[in-house]
């Protein structure tokens, strides 16, 4: 026993130095004004380092009896079983648990009120932003009844409404903050706590404060306007409605974890056919007048914090403490007008597309498909599936991509999808779009990749025509809002002022052009690379990768009837233009270094270490060597874990993971990486190294083999009832032309390959003559 508590010592210990950082550093200074008075300004989560190292086996087993007892414990197990037999399970290994016969007292601990405004500004040399968000402590509101519910239904009213407003001002040029956000939760378990807060610019932090409470401010005078009432409880019922049709269909994980809160915080569970029948009973009896007297009730001069958190280099353009309190005097006395709600009037396409037509159509029975080939030279997989009632899916594939434009015009390529994305679609712009497509389930993103073109989405099967027609407008009428480019580069930039302070990008960074010789396509974000990024570039390149659509192929994948969405293909995307022209990738000359090459990043105050390593290589791209790699790196994974952490105590966790790339030469890639002391990496890469030779001169144990098997076999099952596993296989057919059997045939194709095989692909491609090692560790 004291062996395994100083193994899972050292586990603990590395998952308290993960969580180390600024963002720790700068709770430590503000948490104590935040929690003024209280236990909970002292007492963190997770604990101190110096504890967990020394503490006596004598303790743990009396904080263990003391609060790991039956009646302040629940099982919670949901899946697919039998009922009768995990109920047994359960009775028979924690029903014999005694009841502790002296329980020592669960205690309440409170956040006492205060009537002043308390000020907290935390500052860090590795901050890399700028935040003001002021808090207002309310009484923790009652769970589990029915009026408790309408209450939640009120307040989420009032946030979605006023983030929304938020949202529309961050677009705008010249914004006051780079975003912004309204939010009423749980501080604590006697206190619920309302937040308005905002990410600024540096030295913006009087300008930001001033405006998210001029929005507060607005609403507590003028309220919300009937359209914004009406449209979002629209949404409100939308997604209340999605989540019925769905009911079952669920996730086990769901279920699990609205069960815990129900257990740990007393939330009401009637499960969703009773919530959504609750839901339609109540949203018509709120008003907007009670909605509109929450932010008078919430926003007081009592129980307020405001906290400010920065980079170091930012300190002293942060107004002082007495100036951030009159910002709220400076608010009151404002003159503010009512909030205008623009809302569209047009349709999103004025003039309907001329439809074309379905030249063939080619059944594909295996997987219960169809190809269809278009007028203008599209083809269209279509897969209906009952997997998911209120899901239909999208996906396409073009060959050529980013890799077709010269490298000086990478980042405005790279840009492109976003430029659109920020522009909105057809005569509306973003925000006008938002609000046309209020109670839509429509979703569509067009974008450039490295070496093709690619569409996805989803909708709810009610919505079809509104995907459609997002998908045409993306071909044909996508925009290019200078506004909207302004607003977005500014706070890009601003994103990024402080980047070079995270000892993390600096390690991510130099891992990057390390591995890719410093080729300009794997060049970091930086201020250079940002102001390299060019509009009117971004927009032709946008057109020129999405416009033409007969190399491309669509999958859809879902809940649908194929003959009734036939007119719709025929209409949205038989329609689009086509301008044969064989597109194919070209090879951008980026190449992974050869040999060992080892580098070490000096950053960082924080007693740790990452360590990634990277391995790469020509591999021959087929099925059989893609399924011995995953499985390769699955043993792995799984002895990895069982030496560094396990055994060793070394490293919180250790990941290892794989690709298999087709062009512009087959190549395979093997990456491993882990947090660690800094005077403990060395030892760690030696047993990472050490359990790859074993695999290399014996292959997997049979214990293991079975292992990775199994979990081959579920990770398939799981796929199978997933609809997005299903517009994977088909995608993958039209980029490689590997037919759908190579993966229906997975489990059978595992449950063959033997521990030899999987020997011998580690000879192969794991090669400690050649990766890439970079370490970061503290500057001291």
């Amino acid at each position: 026993m004291p062996l395994e508590i100083d193994k899972e010592r050292g586990v603990v210990v590395e998952e308290w130095r993960l969580g180390q950082g600024a963002g720790e550093r700068m709770r430590k200074q503000y948490f104590p004004i935040l929690f003024k008075d209280s236990r909970y300004a002292d007492r963190l989560p997770i604990g101190q380092r110096e504890i967990l190292q020394t503490f006596p086996r004598d303790q743990l087993v009396r904080f263990y009896r003391d609060w790991y007892r039956p009646d302040l414990m629940a099982v919670i197990a949901v899946g697919d079983f039998d009922k009768a037999t995990v109920e047994k399970m359960i009775r028979d290994r924690f029903g014999s648990i005694p009841a502790a016969t002296a329980p020592k007292p669960r205690r309440e601990f409170g956040v006492p009120d205060h009537a002043e405004t308390l000020v907290a500004i935390a500052t860090d040399k590795e901050a890399t932003s700028t935040v003001v968000e002021v808090n207002w402590k309310l009484p923790a509101q009652p769970q589990g009844t029915r009026a408790a519910y309408r209450a939640s239904l009120v307040r989420m009213f009032y946030d979605a409404m006023l983030n929304a407003r938020l949202g529309e001002i961050t677009q705008k040029p010249n914004s006051p903050f780079i975003g912004a956000g309204s939010n009423y939760g749980s501080l604590v378990r006697a206190k619920d706590m309302y937040s308005m807060g905002a990410a600024v610019q540096d030295g913006g932090v009087a300008a930001g404060l001033e405006a998210v409470l001029t929005e507060g401010e607005r609403v507590a005078r003028h309220g919300f306007t009937t359209t914004e009432f009406e449209r979002q409880k629209t949404d409100l019922l939308r997604g209340y409605e999605a989540a019925y049709a769905e009911r079952d269909k669920s996730e086990s994980s769901g279920y699990a974890d609205e069960y815990v809160r129900a257990f740990l915080e007393g939330e009401g569970i009637p499960g969703i056919a009773a919530e959504y029948e609750l839901v339609k009973l109540l949203t018509p009896g709120i008003t907007l007048a009670e909605v509109n007297a929450l932010g008078r009730s919430w926003m007081t001069a009592g129980n307020r914090v405001v906290v400010v958190t920065a980079p170091e280099t930012g300190r002293a353009s942060i107004p002082a403490p007495a100036e951030l309190r009159a910002a709220f005097d400076r608010v009151k006395a404002r003159n503010i007008t009512p909030f205008v709600d623009v809302v569209a009037t047009t349709a999103l396409i004025e003039n309907p597309p001329t439809p074309g037509r379905i030249v063939s159509s080619r059944a594909i029975p295996r997987v219960d498909a169809t190809l269809l080939t278009l007028s203008n030279g599209a083809k269209v997989y279509l897969k209906p599936t009952k997997l998911k009632d209120d899901q239909v899916l999208v996906g396409a594939y073009s060959p050529g991509g980013l890799s077709l434009i010269p490298d000086a015009e990478y980042a405005s390529g790279l840009f492109s999808s976003t430029l659109i994305g920020i522009s909105g679609l057809g005569s509306m712009d973003a925000i006008q779009l938002e609000k046309a497509l209020t109670g839509k389930v429509a979703q569509v993103f067009a974008a450039p990749a490295e070496f093709s073109e690619q569409l996805g989405g989803a909708a709810s099967p009610r919505d079809l025509e509104t995907l459609f027609q997002r998908l045409y407008l993306n071909f044909t009428a996508p925009r290019s809002d200078s506004a909207a480019y302004e607003s977005y580069l500014a706070r890009f930039r601003a994103a990024m002022a402080n980047r070079s302070a995270d000892p993390n990008a600096a390690f991510s960074d130099t891992f990057s052009v390390t591995l890719w010789q410093n080729h300009p396509r794997a060049r970091p974000q930086t201020m250079e690379f940002i102001n390299s990024i060019d509009r009117a570039t971004a927009f032709r390149i946008f057109r020129d990768r999405i416009s033409d659509a007969d190399d491309f192929t669509f999958a859809f994948v879902g809940s649908f009837d194929p003959e009734a969405i036939k007119p719709l293909i025929e209409k949205y995307i038989a329609s689009l233009p086509s301008t044969p022209r064989a597109d194919k990738p070209k090879d951008t000359g980026m190449r992974p270094v050869r040999g060992v090459v080892e580098k070490t990043v000096k950053r960082g105050v924080e007693p740790k270490s990452n360590t990634r390593i990277t391995f790469t290589g020509p591999i021959e791209y087929t099925a059989p060597n893609r399924l011995a790699m995953a499985m390769l790196i699955d043993v792995l994974d799984m002895k990895l874990r069982d030496v560094l952490r396990e055994d060793l105590g070394g490293t919180y966790g250790v990941s290892i993971s794989q690709s298999v790339q087709r062009f512009p030469e087959p190549r395979y890639s093997i990456s491993v990486a882990f947090g660690s002391a800094p005077e403990r990496m060395d030892e760690l890469v030696k047993a990472i190294f050490a359990e790859m030779e074993k695999i290399k001169a014996n292959g997997p144990d049979a214990d293991a083999l079975a292992k990775v098997k199994e979990q081959a076999r579920r990770s398939y099952e799981t796929g199978l009832q997933q609809n997005e596993f299903w517009m994977s296989l088909l995608l993958r057919e039209a980029e490689t032309g590997e037919t759908s059997d190579t993966a229906l045939d997975y489990v059978a194709r595992a449950n063959a390959v033997t521990a030899e095989q999987i020997r011998d692909a580690a000879r192969k491609w794991i090669d400690l003559g050649n990766y890439v090692r970079v370490t970061l560790v503290p500057e001291r």
